[in-house]
């Protein structure tokens, strides 16, 4: 596919029709339909499903997509990385933050990083794995800070772990719960996950198996952290949290820990970039200075 191809797909995916994307490109419908014929001969197939709503894309053509992104995020990238290099303050830094690292890493990484890079634009998101590692894979992050995802969920990113925070499981201080003191006490309490199903929020389970008890079953989930304790303030339902955050979220939230005899494991928060796609320097910089706090924590600063 020529590079004006893989522009013009991604901009029908993001439109979802030939008209939207033909107003965003500047180009007439007719235009934009002959090329799209055009790189669907070249490939031999057909990318997208045309209907009187607008179009879809096939089940390669989502395939073929994801690929055109990233090499999309690579043509940009590269441009701001030669500007970079030669010493102008320009382009954008995309980072993807658990709750952790959006409360205590970011904000002193940052500071650092605008004594050195003043003009650089940065790009903050939320999540956690699985769902911040497609993102990423995609280019649209530039890397991630967060729990440690499974090998089998990273085959082709790379992992540096930084720090190891203890998991604690909190509730609100007038819940029923707030007393409780085994795993047994707290199989019939409503728990709220942070994060999607297999993200790091799932792992309150293990615990109770291990224990010969049954897991309970996460009926809400929350992308949010915010909205993770509100609902835990307000229905007295339960979750696990970053030990290391505990203190943030005591003075803040009417949130207590719940002081359990058994253990969760801790959980590993790490930095996650793309294996084989080196950082802009500004990207780079901007992960030496998260790299510095997360020290300074080690150190108990």
């Amino acid at each position: 596919m020529k590079v004006q191809h893989i522009e013009m797909l991604v901009a029908i995916a993001d439109a979802g029709s030939l008209r939207g994307a033909a107003e965003v490109l500047g180009k007439s419908q007719p235009a934009l339909t002959k090329s799209l014929r055009q790189a669907e001969q070249d490939l031999g197939i057909s990318l997208f499903h045309r209907s009187s709503r607008g179009v879809t894309l096939t089940k390669i053509g989502a395939r073929v997509l994801s690929r055109a992104r990233t090499i999309t995020s690579e043509i940009n990238r590269l441009d701001e990385e030669v500007a970079q290099l030669l010493g102008e303050q320009v382009g954008h830094v995309n980072v993807c933050l658990s709750p952790f690292g959006a409360v205590r890493i970011m904000p002193r990484a940052l500071a650092l990083f605008r004594k050195t890079h003043p003009n650089i634009q940065v790009a903050m998101t939320s999540g956690l794995f699985p769902g911040a590692l497609r993102p990423l894979r995609e280019g649209k992050t530039d890397f991630v800070i967060g729990p440690a995802p499974p090998a089998d969920m990273a085959k082709d990113i790379r992992i540096e772990p930084l720090l190891e925070t203890p998991i604690a499981v909190v509730t609100s201080s007038t819940s029923k719960y707030a007393s409780a003191s085994r795993l047994e006490d707290l199989q019939e309490a409503e728990w709220i996950m942070i994060g999607a199903q297999e993200g790091p929020g799932d792992i309150f389970r293990k615990p109770f198996v291990e224990h010969g008890l049954t897991p309970p079953v996460a009926l809400t989930t929350s992308e949010s952290y915010f909205g993770a304790l509100s609902l835990v303030e307000s229905l007295g339902a339960v979750c696990t949290f970053p030990q290391l955050l505990l203190d943030d979220v005591e003075k803040n939230w009417n949130i207590r820990r719940v002081k359990l005899r058994e253990e969760i494991d801790p959980v590993q928060i790490a930095i996650m970039t793309r294996t084989g796609h080196p950082l802009t320097p500004a990207a780079d910089a901007l992960v030496n200075c998260v790299r510095r706090r997360f020290q300074s924590i080690k150190l108990g600063q």
